[in-house]
C-alpha cells in the first residue's frame, strides 16, 4: 500500500503530467490557429492573383502606345535621350515608370503582362508594410491583428481596382502608396535618424516622377518622420539641416516637374469645380466612398456618396479625439503614420475633385480610383483599435461601454466584408467582360494587315487606327509584339496540326441570301477550355491554299447541346454565327472552310466540315 507521502507525489507527478500535457495541446492549437490565420490573410492576394493569371490579355491598351512604342523606336534608332525618360506624359512625368517598363520589354518583348506581375507585387509590398505598421502601432493580440490584416488585404487586393490590375500603365497608380508606406515602414525602424531622412528623400523623388498625385509622398511622409524620431524639441533642432535638405530637394522637384510643363489638352476646366460646389462635393464623397459603393446594381453614386459621408465622419471623429489628446506622444507616435495615410487619400480626393468633376460626378466611380480612395478605408480599420484601446486604458468604462465597442466594431466588420461580397461579384463580371474585349481587339490587331477593322482597333485599342496600324507594324519588325502579326491571307502561315484526340469544332452551313451568306458552326480551344476567339474563313484557290477572307469577331452564341455533349459547361458559348458580306468572294465556285483562331498564341486550327458555294456575281 502506498504511504501518504507516496500518494501526495503520485497525485504531483499526475498534476505535472496533465499540466504538460494542456501546454502542449494548447501550444499545437495556437501554431494551428495562427498557420489558419497566415492563409486568411494572404488568401485576398492569391484570389487576386489567380484572377491576373486568368484574365491578363498581352496586349498593349490605349496610353500604352502613346507612352512606350516611341522610346522602342528610338533606343533601335540610338537617339533615346533624358528628354524623352522625363517627358510629361498627360499630367505626370513618369520617369521611373518607363524605367521599370523598359526593362520588362527587352526581358520580354514587351509582354505586358508582366507590367500586371509588377502591379501584384507592388500591392504585396504595400501588404507587407501596412502589416508591419499593425504589428507596431496597434499593439493587439494574434486574433485581432490577423482580423485587421484580412481586413486591410480584403482592401489592398480587390478587383474593384480592375481597370487598375489588368493595364499595364496603371502601375503609375501603384507607385505613390507604395513609396509612401515603405517611407513610413523605414520611419518607424532602426535605422539612424540620418538615413531615414535619405531613404525618405529617394522614395519620395521616385514617387514624384512616377505618377502626378505622387508629389503628395513629401508632405505626408515628413509629419510621421519628424513626429517619430524626434522625441523633443531639442531633437529637432539638433536634426534642423536634415529639415533644409528636406525642403530644398521638395523645392528642387517642383522645379523639374514644372519645367516647360504643359496643361494636357484632355483636361477638363477647373471652373466647374467651383462654380458648382454641391457637385465638387459629392464627387469627392462618391471617390471616398467608391471601394465599397461603387459595386450597387442601383444608384452606385448615391450609395459611394453616402458611404464616402460616413468614412469622412468617422475620420473627422477619430481625428477630433486625437486633437483632444495630442500631448499624448505615445498615442500620437501610434497614430500619425495611420493619419498621414489618410490624408493621402483625402488629398488625392480632393485634388481628383477639383480637376476631373467637369467630366460629370459619375466619374467619380471610375475603377481607376479606387487604388487611392481605398486608403482611407484602411487607415480607419487601423486607427479604430488604437484609440479604442486609449480610451479603455484612460477610463473606467463600464461593461455596456465596452459591449458597445464591440458591437460596433463587429457591426463594422460584417458590414464591410458583406459590401466586399457584392462588389467581388461585380468587378468579375467587369473583368470578365473587360477580357473579352482585350482579346476581341488583339485579334483584330493580329489581323490588321489583312482585313481592315477600323471601328475594332478605334473602340478596343485606340482611338486612331492609322497610328496604331503604323505602330504595330513598327513594332512587329522590332520583335516587341507577341504572338507576331500575321503577314499573308494564306492561312498555311498560322495552321496547325490538330490532335487526333481532340475536336475544336465544325462549320455547320452557309445559307446563300442574295449578295450574303449567312454561316454558323461552333468552335472551341480544347488546350484552353475555352470558346475560339475569332473564327477564320477561308476559300480554297487553284493552287490549293486556303485563303483567308474574313474573320469573325464577336459572333458567339450559345449552345446547350454542345454542353450536354461534351459534359462540359465551358461550351456554352463554342456556338458562332454571322451574316457575311458576298462582295468578300470572287467570282466562281469555292471550296470553303472555318478555322478556329487562338489569339494568344497565334495559332488556327480547321473545323470540320467543309461547304461547296457558287458566286454568280
Amino acid at each position: 500500500m502506498l504511504t501518504e507521502e507516496g500518494r501526495r507525489k503520485s497525485l504531483t507527478m499526475t498534476t505535472e503530467k496533465k499540466s504538460l500535457i494542456s501546454k502542449k495541446i494548447f501550444k499545437y492549437n495556437f501554431q494551428l490557429f495562427h498557420w489558419i490565420s497566415i492563409v486568411l490573410v494572404i488568401l485576398p492576394a492569391v484570389a487576386m492573383g489567380i484572377l491576373i493569371l486568368t484574365y491578363s490579355v498581352n496586349m498593349p491598351y490605349w496610353d500604352q502606345w502613346n507612352l512606350m512604342p516611341q522610346l522602342f523606336i528610338k533606343i533601335s534608332q540610338n537617339s533615346l535621350s533624358w528628354q524623352d525618360l522625363i517627358a510629361q506624359h498627360n499630367e505626370s512625368r513618369k520617369l521611373f515608370p518607363r524605367l521599370i517598363f523598359l526593362g520588362l520589354a527587352y526581358l520580354t518583348n514587351w509582354d505586358v503582362r508582366y507590367e500586371m506581375l509588377v502591379i501584384f507585387l507592388l500591392a504585396c509590398l504595400v501588404s507587407v508594410n501596412i502589416y508591419r505598421l499593425n504589428r507596431l502601432t496597434v499593439n493587439a493580440n494574434l486574433f485581432t491583428t490577423s482580423l485587421i490584416a484580412l481586413l486591410a488585404n480584403i482592401l489592398i487586393f480587390s478587383p474593384i481596382q480592375y481597370d487598375n490590375w489588368f493595364w499595364g500603365i496603371q502601375l503609375v497608380v501603384f507607385m505613390p502608396i507604395a513609396c509612401i508606406t515603405t517611407a513610413i515602414s523605414v520611419v518607424y525602424s532602426s535605422f539612424n535618424t540620418r538615413y531615414k531622412f535619405v531613404i525618405c528623400m529617394v522614395l519620395c523623388i521616385i514617387s514624384t516622377f512616377s505618377y502626378s498625385n505622387g508629389m503628395i509622398a513629401w508632405v505626408i511622409v515628413l509629419p510621421v518622420l519628424t513626429l517619430v524620431t524626434a522625441k523633443s524639441t531639442s531633437d529637432l533642432l539638433k536634426q534642423k539641416w536634415l529639415f533644409f535638405s528636406w525642403i530644398a530637394v521638395l523645392i528642387g522637384n517642383i522645379v523639374i516637374y514644372f519645367y516647360d510643363y504643359q496643361k494636357p489638352e484632355v483636361s477638363p476646366s477647373l471652373i466647374p469645380a467651383f462654380r458648382n460646389p454641391e457637385q465638387t462635393l459629392q464627387f469627392f464623397l462618391a471617390f471616398l466612398g467608391s471601394p465599397l459603393g461603387s459595386g450597387f446594381e442601383i444608384s452606385p453614386l448615391t450609395s459611394s456618396t453616402f458611404i464616402g459621408g460616413v468614412e469622412i465622419g468617422i475620420f473627422c471623429c477619430l481625428f477630433i479625439y486625437l486633437i483632444k489628446h495630442i500631448k499624448d506622444e505615445h498615442l500620437l507616435e501610434r497614430t500619425i503614420g495611420w493619419m498621414m495615410i489618410a490624408l493621402y487619400t483625402i488629398i488625392s480626393a480632393l485634388i481628383t475633385s477639383v480637376g476631373r468633376v467637369g467630366f460629370g460626378v459619375e466619374s467619380a466611380l471610375s475603377s481607376k480610383y479606387t487604388t487611392f480612395s481605398l486608403y482611407l478605408i484602411i487607415a480607419i480599420i487601423h486607427l479604430l483599435p488604437i484609440v479604442f484601446s486609449h480610451i479603455s486604458s484612460h477610463s473606467n468604462s463600464r461593461k455596456s461601454q465596452v459591449w458597445l465597442y464591440k458591437v460596433t466594431v463587429a457591426t463594422a466588420i460584417i458590414g464591410l466584408i458583406i459590401l466586399h461580397y457584392r462588389l467581388f461579384t461585380y468587378s468579375v463580371k467587369e473583368i470578365k467582360y473587360s477580357y473579352q474585349l482585350r482579346m476581341e481587339g488583339k485579334t483584330c490587331l493580329s489581323f490588321i494587315n489583312i482585313i481592315e477593322n477600323k471601328s475594332c482597333v478605334e473602340e478596343n485599342i485606340l482611338g486612331s487606327y492609322d497610328y496604331v496600324k503604323d505602330l504595330v507594324n513598327k513594332l512587329n519588325y522590332l520583335g516587341m509584339l507577341k504572338p507576331n502579326l500575321v503577314s499573308s491571307n494564306n492561312i498555311k502561315a498560322i495552321a496547325t496540326e490538330k490532335s487526333p484526340d481532340k475536336t475544336y469544332g465544325s462549320l455547320d452551313g452557309i445559307i446563300p441570301l442574295n449578295s450574303w451568306y449567312f454561316v454558323n458552326g461552333w468552335a472551341f480551344l480544347p488546350e484552353r477550355n475555352e470558346p475560339a476567339d475569332a473564327i477564320i474563313l477561308t476559300y480554297k484557290n487553284q493552287a490549293d491554299n486556303w485563303i483567308i477572307f474574313d474573320v469573325l469577331m464577336s459572333a458567339q452564341t450559345q449552345r446547350e447541346n454542345l454542353v450536354q455533349l461534351f459534359n462540359n459547361p465551358a461550351y456554352l458559348n463554342a456556338g458562332w454565327e454571322q451574316t457575311i458580306s458576298g462582295k468578300l468572294l470572287p467570282k466562281g465556285q469555292w471550296k470553303i472552310a472555318a478555322w478556329a483562331f487562338d489569339t494568344k498564341s497565334g495559332k488556327a486550327y480547321k473545323l470540320d466540315t467543309n461547304h461547296l458555294i457558287t458566286k454568280n456575281d
